[in-house]
């Protein structure tokens, strides 16, 4: 349905009005508003469910004030601005201001959307509770690699530095790459003391806890497995010995 026009130039907008409804979707509303009448400025209206109502309506109070007021006449119009409906449900809306075309510093008409949020914010509240994270600090291995960093600008977070193998072989070797990339040289290569530096901050980690890592390792640095356990004694004798704030600090270094 379509309230006769007072002013006939709104017309050609009619097509707009219909199709930016069928684009958008069922929760917008979009309306056409006669300025030259507005106790039933109101000439077209889809979708009217969202605020519930039809052609022939009144112009708002909102509506009215933005026709009266100097700073409004001056603008292309209103955008993205806050509001509820009379079910006082929130909705977002917005008003292009249409200028008469031989008189642009006049304004005819209003093409008004209005959006129902209750969709939306039930779907950002959905996401909230799917992304929320721990704000506790997660205690994790911190190396002499580059740390891990969030995109810029994004609301997250910086991410644990998680290695999610496929099998056992997986996490061995990925363990073993990480240092031999931050060192640059076979750990076969290494002298006494970098070997036992490199054993003690696979001890930290946990390598030695997978089931043949040790083996693994003599292979690597090109040892027997007995001088590898017997590191791995004088790291945890030495960890034993050592008080528990400077065993965080040499952790967390």
């Amino acid at each position: 349905m379509i309230e006769e026009f007072a002013n006939p130039k709104l017309k050609m907008l009619v097509p707009v009005v219909k199709g930016l409804a069928k684009v958008l979707g069922k929760d917008y509303e979009v309306n056409l508003h006669d300025l030259s009448k507005p106790e039933n400025s109101l000439v077209l209206c889809e979708n009217g469910h969202v605020t519930g109502r039809k052609p022939g309506g009144p112009m708002t109070d909102f509506g009215l004030y933005m026709m009266q007021d100097e700073d409004y006449k001056k603008k292309e119009g209103n955008f993205n601005y806050l509001a509820r409906n009379n079910r006082g449900e929130l909705i977002k809306c917005s008003a292009i201001f249409i200028r008469d075309d031989e008189d642009p510093e006049k304004v005819i008409g209003f093409l008004c959307i209005n959006y129902d949020l209750q969709k939306a914010m039930a779907a950002q509240e959905l996401l909230g509770q799917l992304l929320h994270f721990t704000e506790e600090p997660v205690k994790e291995y911190h190396s002499a690699e580059a740390p891990s960093l969030t995109a810029k600008g994004e609301r997250l977070p910086i991410p644990v530095k998680e290695w999610f193998a496929q099998d056992l072989e997986e996490v061995v070797t990925d363990s073993l790459s990480q240092i031999k990339i931050r060192i640059g040289k076979p750990l076969s290569y290494l002298s006494k003391k970098e070997k036992q530096d490199v054993i003690r901050e696979l001890h930290d980690k946990g390598f030695f806890l997978l089931k043949g890592a040790v083996d693994i390792l003599a292979a690597e640095m090109e040892n027997t497995k007995y001088t590898i356990y017997s590191y791995i004694r004088d790291v945890q004798k030495e960890e034993k010995e050592m008080p528990e704030k400077s065993r965080k600090k040499r952790i967390n270094s």
